[in-house]
């Protein structure tokens, strides 16, 4: 796929170890592969240290192994030239995604450099998944798990056609974890999606139960959630005696295709 210069919007060109314009603006590629394109003077951006290396690591046991495997199914039943994976974090995802020419993108430099690390059949980028560097209806699929929806830009980047995959969770995803945390633990909202220029065509449920053996599981994936970030220190610390807990996953997989 092409992608354009943030600066100036020109098409950029991979030389080496560096992405550079005609405008001679260039990037250079990190150590593990990835390329920084996003241009802020801002220094603390995307998920922090710790919900990275949780998500890493809870995910590299295979517990959401459900999750992906159905994903891949999906794509297998298309034929795509390339894929964004929009907020792709650690690349748990991206890189088992059987599309030959691909790119993950996320604002959290430590998720990006984890990926890159993990994965080299890929290209990654950080950016916002709001602003992208890459051109318009250049895209054939897109993908968006457990992430904001960047929908205005999904819109732009598909080509006509194209198709758009979004993962959010049931209502019962993890409900026996926030049982195990909060005095009154709610289930999930039921999610129901109206994009424009969008046609949802179908949806996948993926649910099931998975059993965490260790504290360390537990605490990883309660790092990695949303509720890490909202959740007092004394909720948070209920978790400190468990070691071990049967928990619902619940999975819903959104398809839909651009209108042509």
């Amino acid at each position: 796929m092409k992608y354009k210069c943030p600066i100036c919007n020109e098409e950029l060109t991979i030389k080496d170890k560096i992405m550079i314009c005609p405008n001679n603006h260039s990037f250079d590629r990190a150590k593990s592969g990835y390329f920084n394109l996003f241009i802020t003077n801002s220094t603390n951006h995307g998920d922090n240290d710790n919900m990275a290396n949780a998500r890493r690591d809870f995910l590299n046991k295979d517990y959401y192994l459900p999750l992906k495997q159905e994903i891949i199914n999906i794509l297998n039943s298309y034929n795509f030239n390339n894929l964004v994976d929009l907020a792709c974090g650690e690349g748990y995802y991206t890189k088992d995604f059987p599309v030959e020419d691909k790119c993950g993108i996320d604002l959290s430099k430590k998720a990006i450099t984890i990926a890159s690390k993990q994965d080299k059949s890929s290209q990654y980028i950080i950016s916002s998944i709001f602003k992208t560097p890459l051109y318009d209806e250049s895209i054939d699929c897109i993908t968006t798990i457990f992430a904001p929806i960047a929908i205005d830009e999904i819109r732009r980047l598909l080509k006509p056609e194209g198709i758009f995959i979004l993962v959010n969770p049931g209502i019962e995803h993890l409900y026996e974890l926030k049982q195990a945390i909060y005095d009154n633990p709610y289930k999930n909202e039921e999610y129901s999606f109206d994009f424009e220029n969008l046609t949802l065509v179908n949806i996948h449920k993926v649910e099931g139960k998975m059993h965490l053996n260790s504290n360390e599981d537990i605490k990883n994936l309660f790092t990695m959630t949303p509720y890490y970030l909202k959740t007092s220190r004394n909720d948070a610390a209920k978790l400190d005696s468990i070691d071990s807990m049967e928990i619902t996953y619940d999975f819903n997989i959104y398809i839909f295709k651009k209108d042509a």
